[in-house]
């Protein structure tokens, strides 16, 4: 009888031991297949061409605010190096991540990247700079043509009204698409309603500093200048300081593009910089994130998505259906 106490004991040990263990594994199982879960998360790797400038870094933060807990993001800054991007984009595919958003330092030199993503079969979205070839699903952008068109519309109504002969100078960066509709876009609206002006200058640049130093110039050449448009922020401001350096403030307005803080700052002060064309980096961002959800779905986008733009002036944002 002791035996059999003894034996019925030492089974209900074993089972108990058994029955933890069970539950352990289990824990460990379901805890194991919460860690795939996470794991399983899509991954979507981003080059954007710099993030030295406030606009991109707007995008980046738009970006990480519309994917959420739905992706994970790894980001890449070439910082305006070609080579540099290229490299970051053959290790996405290396690291087989789901999507790639760009935006491309060089819309020629970006192609045999983009032909590494074709054979790895990794859906790339494009913003703010179209490549000039090689596959991607879509080009997502705020329409610079028609920034260019209000830019010039505004400037007729606030900056050139009374005057049928202004002087203009074009700021812009030939290496860039978005650049060239901007200024295409200025002078469509300039050759229909202002068939007297003349464009005393136009140049491209990369930088503030490079701005300010060409503008020093093209001031020294012209005794009147009336207005100058640059494509970009960098270009607003940097012929801004020669402006204001050469004591001119009175006779140039400015119009740049970009809104950036500090061109926001310099239209409050109410002296030459007059407005900037506004764009939305967080609906830019918001638009790749969409379309990269609905590729990896299998859903069609559209290949070009336009984001609107408007003018940022003193008195607030003035939009296209505000203009004449």
């Amino acid at each position: 009888m002791m035996k059999i106490k003894k034996l019925t004991a030492v089974l209900f040990c074993f089972i108990m031991v058994v029955s933890l263990i069970g539950c352990s594994m289990g824990s460990d199982e379901k805890a194991t297949s919460e860690k795939k879960k996470d794991g399983d998360k899509k991954v979507i790797g981003v080059s954007l061409m710099t993030l030295q400038y406030e606009f991109f870094q707007d995008i980046k933060a738009g970006i990480e605010e519309e994917a959420g807990d739905d992706y994970e993001i790894v980001f890449n800054d070439p910082n305006m190096d070609l080579q540099a991007q290229i490299d970051a984009i053959e290790n996405f595919c290396a690291q087989k991540v789901d999507a790639i958003i760009l935006t491309c330092v060089d819309g020629d030199g970006i192609i045999p990247a983009l032909d590494t993503c074709e054979e790895a079969n990794i859906p790339v979205i494009t913003v703010d700079y179209k490549p000039s070839g090689g596959k991607y699903e879509t080009y997502i952008g705020s329409d610079n043509f028609l920034g260019g068109q209000l830019a010039a519309k505004w400037a007729i109504e606030n900056v050139l009204a009374d005057n049928e002969n202004p002087n203009i100078v074009f700021l812009s960066n030939p290496m860039s698409i978005a650049a060239v509709e901007r200024i295409n876009g200025f002078k469509d609206i300039l050759e229909k309603e202002r068939p007297g002006a003349k464009v005393v200058a136009e140049q491209g640049g990369d930088s503030r500093e490079s701005f300010m130093s060409i503008m020093e110039d093209v001031l020294l050449a012209n005794d009147r200048i009336d207005l100058v448009f640059s494509y970009g922020a960098q270009g607003g401001l940097g012929s801004y300081d020669a402006i204001q350096a050469a004591g001119r403030e009175d006779e140039v307005s400015v119009i740049g593009f970009d809104a950036s803080d500090e061109e926001q700052a310099a239209i409050a002060e109410g002296g030459c910089y007059k407005g900037s064309i506004m764009q939305f980096p967080k609906k830019l961002a918001e638009a790749c994130v969409d379309s990269v959800t609905k590729t990896l779905n299998g859903e069609k986008i559209e290949k070009d998505i336009a984001v609107e733009v408007g003018v940022y002036t003193a008195d607030g944002v003035v939009y296209a259906d505000d203009l004449k």
